[in-house]
C-alpha cells in the first residue's frame, strides 16, 4: 500500500469510489463530491487530500485542513480531519490507519497542537475508528435540521439586505463578539470574510445577508449550498423514518418526504453572527423564503445544544442530530478547556 497526495487526475476515480461508500443508519445515502472532487476541501485555505493506492488502484482517501483556532482560550494552530472513505473490499485492512498516520504527520509538520473530527451520533464504526487513532470525545454539539416547507412571516420592522463588501468588517466584529469565547473559534477579520466568500464553491454575496436595526448592522447570516460541492443521494430509509414520512405527508405537514433514489437539496447556515436571537430568527426566516423558491428541502445549522443559535430557530419543523467533537491533542502545546466549542458549518 502506498500513501500519496491526491492529484487532479485522481478526481474521477475518487468520485466513483465515494459512490460505493454509503453513510448513515436511519437514512442511508451516498455523498459524492461534485462537480469537482476537490471543491469540498477548497472551502479551507490550507488543505490537503491523500489517497491510498494498491497496484495502481485507489483504495481509500482522507482529507485535512490546518487553520488558526483558540485552544485553552489562546491563539493556536489546529488541524481538522474529514472525508475518510475506504473501498469496501479493503476495509479492516489498515487503510484508514495508514491514511491517518500520514494526515497526522502533515498536521504536526504544519504546527497543529491538536486535531479534531466531527462524527454523527450513532456512527459507531467511525467513533471506534477514531478512538483507535487515540481521539476522545470532547463535546457533543447539535445539528438542527429545519424543514423548508412554506414561506414564513418576517418582521417588517427589521431591514434585511444582501451583505456588501463594506459590511465585512462589521460582520467580522459581530462574529468575534458572538464566538470569541468559544474553543476552536478562528477570529475573523474583514479580509478573512472576503477570502471565504471568494474561495467557497456555492457561496457568494448573494448568499449572505445582514439585518439592520436603527441604522446599524445587528446580525449577519449566510447559507452555503451543499449541492455546489456534493451530491447526496438517498439509498434507503428505515421503517421508522418511512412511517414518520407517511404521517407528515398524509397530514399535509410536509408536501413530500425523502425516499430511496432522491437527491437531497440542502443548505448550511454560515457565517452566523448576532447578539439577539430574535434577529437571527428574522434572518433564518428570510433565508427560508429565499431557498424555498429554489426547491431546497432542508436548512442546517450547528450549535451548542440549547444555546442562542438554537433559540433563534423557532417556528420550524425541526430534527436535531447530535454531532460528537472528537479531539486528539499532540504531545506538547495547549489543551482545550471544557468551555463551549465553535464548529463552523463548513466542517459538516
Amino acid at each position: 500500500m502506498d500513501i500519496r497526495d491526491a492529484t487532479r487526475e485522481d478526481g474521477d476515480e475518487l468520485q466513483r469510489l465515494q459512490a460505493t461508500c454509503p453513510q448513515g443508519t436511519a437514512l442511508v445515502a451516498t455523498v459524492v463530491n461534485t462537480p469537482d472532487f476537490f471543491g469540498r476541501a477548497a472551502v479551507y485555505e490550507d488543505h490537503r487530500t491523500f489517497v491510498a493506492t494498491e497496484n495502481g488502484r485507489i483504495i481509500g482517501s482522507a482529507a485535512c485542513a490546518v487553520r488558526p483556532g483558540l485552544v485553552g482560550g489562546e491563539p493556536a494552530t489546529v488541524g481538522y480531519e474529514f472525508q475518510y472513505f475506504t473501498a469496501l473490499d479493503h476495509r479492516r485492512k489498515g487503510v484508514a490507519k495508514e491514511l491517518h498516520r500520514r494526515v497526522g504527520d502533515h498536521l504536526r509538520d504544519r504546527g497543529a497542537c491538536l486535531s479534531y473530527a466531527i462524527i454523527m451520533a450513532g456512527n459507531t464504526p467511525s467513533m471506534r475508528l477514531f478512538e483507535g487513532f487515540g481521539f476522545s470525545r470532547h463535546r457533543t454539539l447539535s445539528m438542527p435540521g429545519l424543514a423548508v416547507r412554506k414561506k414564513m412571516p418576517v418582521d417588517d420592522a427589521a431591514h434585511v439586505r444582501r451583505a456588501e463588501e463594506d459590511d465585512y468588517g462589521v460582520i467580522a466584529g459581530l462574529m468575534n463578539e458572538a464566538w470569541g469565547g468559544h474553543e476552536l473559534y478562528q477570529p475573523a477579520s474583514a479580509d478573512s470574510v472576503a477570502r471565504f466568500v471568494e474561495r467557497t464553491p456555492g457561496f457568494d454575496c448573494d448568499c449572505m445577508f445582514v439585518l439592520e436595526r436603527d441604522g446599524r448592522v445587528a446580525a449577519c447570516l449566510g447559507f452555503w449550498d451543499w449541492g455546489a460541492v456534493m451530491r447526496v443521494t438517498v439509498k434507503a430509509v428505515n421503517l421508522k423514518m418511512r412511517l414518520m414520512g407517511l404521517f407528515l405527508t398524509l397530514t399535509r405537514i410536509l408536501p413530500s418526504f425523502v425516499k430511496a433514489g432522491d437527491t437531497l437539496r440542502q443548505v448550511m447556515l454560515t457565517p452566523v453572527a448576532f447578539t439577539d436571537p430574535v434577529d437571527l430568527s428574522v434572518l433564518v426566516r428570510h433565508v427560508n423564503n429565499l431557498v424555498f423558491d429554489r426547491d431546497v428541502q432542508q436548512i442546517f445549522a450547528v450549535c451548542e445544544p440549547g444555546g442562542d443559535v438554537s433559540e433563534g430557530l423557532g417556528g420550524f419543523i425541526r430534527v436535531d442530530t447530535r454531532m460528537h467533537v472528537y479531539v486528539s491533542h499532540y504531545d506538547t502545546g495547549p489543551q482545550l478547556s471544557r468551555g463551549p466549542v465553535f464548529v463552523d458549518g463548513i466542517d459538516l
